[in-house]
């Protein structure tokens, strides 16, 4: 076997995501209404009135899916989506570390073998 694996059970990661997507789409709705970051800053020090609008191409403006008529599916949606994004990310970053690693250690050992 020459691919590195950080597990060899695919279905413990396929439970992992979906419980990730179901608690994100279920619990973001419930998520604090409490400004956070710089948001907070701005209400603190008094300059939040100088905010312009958000962006016309912003992907999910204000955490909500535009379109959808109920908040909680609008909110829950974006959180949803939101962990996906991060899944591919981690999951795309994951695979490039492996297949660097698996590299290194196949130039290591010369003719492939991967020591343990």
């Amino acid at each position: 076997m020459s691919e590195f694996q950080i597990t060899g059970s695919k279905s413990k990661w396929i439970v992992l995501l979906v419980v990730t997507l179901v608690i994100a789409g279920l619990l973001s709705p419930w998520a604090s209404p409490h400004p956070d970051g710089l948001e907070r800053v701005a209400e603190d020090h008094g300059f939040i009135d100088q905010a312009g609008a958000v962006h016309e191409w912003a992907p999910i403006p204000d955490y909500e899916v535009a379109g959808i008529p109920w908040t909680a599916v609008r909110v829950g949606l974006a959180g949803v989506i939101g962990a996906g994004i991060m899944a591919v990310v981690l999951w795309a970053s994951m695979k490039g570390l492996a297949s660097r690693r698996g590299k290194a250690n196949a130039q290591s050992y010369g003719d492939g073998a991967r020591q343990l």
